[in-house]
């Protein structure tokens, strides 16, 4: 199917909102016109092999707090829009990209219901006209990245990432998706598994992107607060 036309089908099912404020806006923009002019500061400058939308804190966040912790599935697919306009904006995107997603564990996914990661992964396939695989696994638990020191991360996640299917991976684009990427240590394990299965390159994409010992402001400490409390209570 033509990429444009199936675009504008998939528009009329799932219009684009604003990833703000959620307010409808035009099928090519990611933020409402009274939201983009402010969160341009916010927006995340591509660096490091990393691809991302906005800095962690911001408005943004919010909306990845409703769909992470409140079930609100339906918003992986305003924030998917976002990432995949992000994708283009590097000038990454193509059809023959393979996408996938940081996995969780099984019990993470019964007791959130859902890997919000492997659902931006999904949308943000579709909305690129892409191919989407599960291609990982989470060989064992591992302690909440969040809540450990900047140089310990690397070592947590260590040899915690398999790849299921590598005869998927071999000679393949793949775009690994996650929500957050801070240090980017999660991110990394799973490109070196994709990369040990023989994937040609690996894309490394996320909704929000921040930095344990960056600065943060009063209004940082503030979001940085709320999703700490989100952690506590099971999320």
């Amino acid at each position: 199917m033509n990429t444009q036309l199936f675009e504008r089908i998939w528009l009329a099912f799932f219009p684009r909102r604003c990833v703000w404020c959620m307010g409808v806006t035009a099928p090519a923009d990611m933020l409402c016109p009274d939201c983009a002019e402010e969160a341009q500061a916010s927006r995340y400058n591509n660096a490091e092999g990393i691809i991302a939308c906005f800095t962690y804190h911001s408005r943004a966040s919010r909306v990845l707090l409703r769909l992470k912790f409140e079930g609100k599935r339906n918003l992986a697919h305003s924030i998917a829009y976002a990432m995949g306009d992000a994708l283009r904006e590097a000038e990454l995107d193509g059809a023959d990209l393979l996408f996938c997603a940081v996995p969780m564990t099984a019990a993470q996914v019964k007791k959130r219901g859902y890997n919000q990661s492997e659902l931006l992964a999904k949308s943000a396939a579709r909305w690129l006209s892409c191919e989407h695989a599960t291609l990982l696994r989470k060989a064992r638990e591992t302690e909440v990245q969040h809540d450990l020191p900047a140089p310990q991360r690397a070592q947590n996640v260590a040899g915690a990432y398999a790849v299921t299917a590598p005869e998927q991976v071999a000679g393949r684009r793949v775009v690994l998706c996650d929500d957050i990427c801070t240090t980017g240590a999660t991110m990394q394990a799973c490109a070196h598994m994709l990369e040990q299965a023989g994937a040609a390159q690996v894309i490394k994409l996320a909704f929000l992107r921040t930095e344990v010992q960056a600065k943060k402001t009063n209004g940082e400490e503030e979001h940085e607060t709320e999703f700490s409390a989100k952690k506590a209570n099971g999320g």
